[in-house]
């Protein structure tokens, strides 16, 4: 078990097998696992029984996932696309640091922009991407900057919060005001 604070200082080690540490099948993995990153898994394998179990529990009961909404497969596609595009864009941090918050428009904006917009495609599409800029350059800001004992999650939570109002509340003003 590494000592408290030990990942702040570790560098990452290259990969043993000598495959690329940011290719294709890297940024899928990492995309899937930020489904399960705010859980502390940060796993393909548990963000696909994540998954698994909210499909099976829509399936079985569909008015209770997804705050009875029905909006449980274009939350899912909207966290899908935004992994993808943070972990694309952030890639470069997430091999040099070892770590980096894309999970965190993962778990805000993307369900929180489907919720709000109501399915509208055009909006969430927006959404997607700048929650993907936005939120994990925030996160990483502030939980770099919080005070040593603090807890670096934090920075995480923050980002989420603020990251969802300054992404999402605009774009649901302007796209419930437009129809």
């Amino acid at each position: 078990m590494p000592t408290p604070w030990a990942w702040r200082v570790v560098e990452p080690s290259a990969p043993a097998d000598g495959a690329a540490p940011n290719g294709p099948v890297w940024i899928f993995r990492r995309a899937l696992a930020d489904f399960s990153e705010a859980q502390f898994f940060g796993n393909e394998w548990a963000s696909i029984g994540v998954i698994t179990g909210a499909v099976v529990g829509w399936l079985t009961v569909p008015n209770v996932v997804a705050y009875g909404s029905g909006l449980l497969l274009p939350i899912l596609g909207a966290q899908a696309a935004t992994a993808l595009v943070a972990v694309v864009v952030w890639r470069r941090p997430w091999t040099r640091h070892g770590f980096y918050p894309t999970f965190v428009p993962v778990v805000s904006v993307a369900p929180a922009a489907v919720l709000s917009l109501g399915g509208n495609p055009l909006a969430i599409l927006t959404t997607v991407v700048l929650g993907a800029l936005l939120g994990p350059p925030l996160a990483a800001w502030i939980s770099y900057r919080v005070p040593r004992g603090w807890h670096p999650y934090i920075g995480n939570v923050a980002s989420m919060a603020l990251t969802t109002l300054v992404v999402v509340l605009p774009i649901s003003l302007i796209a419930n005001g437009a129809s």
